[in-house]
């Protein structure tokens, strides 16, 4: 039985659970739509039986009623009331817990990266990885940028897009993030560079007229 099959066979009616009323966590609905819309389920939500209380998948429960799924893949507690609450709390904290391998993530996206899809459907985009690139080389220093600068190379070669990283610091760094997120919502970019080729075209058209 594959995945597929697996989770069609856990198939059950979406309107017999609800969220647990004691869930505190504020989990990206958007975010976790896209990922349904691009994979489907490939992981079932988790239920307490005795009252359709969910203990993990609140936010996929909510995403797919977004979608307007009438059935979810799910699998049953048993379990009573203070079980249930703890179960919640350490399905969320082990997310809390959890860290990447920065090196490992990044040459998992720069692979993603070169492909015709490029990162669609892993919930990355192009300033995250250059976000990662920058950190690993800030962190990692020169024997890292030595070790890697040939590989680095050659896939910087065969790409179809080309990565400028600006060092700043911390509290530039803050200030332009916020402010170009402030962009990208008013002129509905999805990422930085789309602000950035505005704001230099119109420098330079203003350099121009001078």
């Amino acid at each position: 039985m594959n995945i597929r099959e697996e989770i069609a066979h856990l198939s059950e009616p979406l309107a017999q659970f609800t969220t647990h009323p004691k869930n505190v966590r504020q989990g990206d609905v958007g975010a976790i739509t896209q990922s349904l819309a691009a994979h489907r389920q490939y992981r079932p939500i988790v239920v307490q039986r005795s009252t359709g209380h969910i203990l993990a998948g609140n936010h996929t429960y909510l995403a797919a009623k977004s979608l307007g799924w009438e059935n979810v893949a799910a699998t049953f507690v048993d379990c009573d009331d203070e079980q249930a609450v703890r179960i919640l709390l350490v399905d969320n904290r082990a997310n809390d817990l959890a860290m990447y391998d920065d090196r490992a993530l990044a040459e998992l996206l720069k692979n993603l990266a070169s492909t015709p899809t490029g990162l669609d459907g892993s919930l990355f985009n192009g300033d995250d990885l250059d976000d990662l690139l920058f950190r690993i080389e800030g962190t990692l220093g020169e024997a890292y940028i030595a070790n890697s600068l040939a590989e680095l190379k050659e896939d910087y070669d065969k790409a179809d897009t080309r990565t400028m990283l600006f060092p700043m610091t911390v509290a530039d760094y803050t200030d332009m993030a916020t402010k170009l997120k402030a962009l990208r919502d008013e002129y509905g970019e999805e990422d930085n560079s789309g602000i950035l080729k505005r704001l230099v075209n119109a420098a330079y058209e203003d350099i121009q007229r001078k």
